[in-house]
């Protein structure tokens, strides 16, 4: 189902893993750490790292990719967090974003929304689907960085794969909370 995503679990991820790197999956694959399985199609994967190890990160990712001939493609917008990207064959496969550690709090800037968690999300799960190792938060902040995604980007609700997700992590209960249903 996820065969293109191969050399991000194969190459990419372990590389970090080698040289010390903490990183944490979100997103749809996050998602299907949550259920155990894959449950649909997922066109990348998305993870995040300690602001502290950004640049490091992108260094490594920058190595990696000249070896394996993928493409690292830094975004660095005058406001707002920076990311990075690697194509794999002219697709975006993998997304980088810093994760900021200020006074005791983690926070995720999405555009003008700032995300606010405990340390606890820096906690990781080892993951292993299909064979894939990886890393994640908790299933508890798995489900809570979801809905405040779902929460700011409303527009998104009605998409085929997200109501894949919504249905396979929310209660029907937890769905018309917010209003989600």
């Amino acid at each position: 189902m996820n065969e293109k995503l191969e050399p991000i679990f194969k190459v990419i991820l372990p590389g970090l893993e080698k040289v010390g790197v903490n990183y944490w999956v979100f997103g749809g694959v996050s998602i299907a750490a949550y259920v155990g399985k894959f449950i649909r199609h997922n066109k990348d994967v998305d993870i995040f790292v300690k602001e502290t190890d950004f640049q490091q990160t992108k260094s490594i990712l920058n190595d990696i990719c000249e070896l394996n001939g993928y493409q690292l493609i830094s975004h660095t917008p005058l406001e707002g967090r920076p990311k990075l990207d690697i194509r794999i064959n002219g697709k975006e496969l993998l997304s980088v974003i810093p994760a900021y550690l200020r006074n005791s709090i983690v926070e995720f800037e999405f555009g003008k929304v700032i995300d606010k968690y405990p340390p606890k999300i820096l906690e990781k799960v080892e993951r292993n689907i299909d064979g894939n190792k990886f890393y994640t938060p908790s299933n508890e902040y798995i489900k809570k960085f979801f809905l405040n995604h779902l929460i700011a980007r409303r527009d998104k609700i009605n998409r085929p794969e997200i109501r894949t997700d919504i249905e396979a992590i929310l209660t029907l209960g937890e769905q018309e909370k917010y209003n989600l249903a």
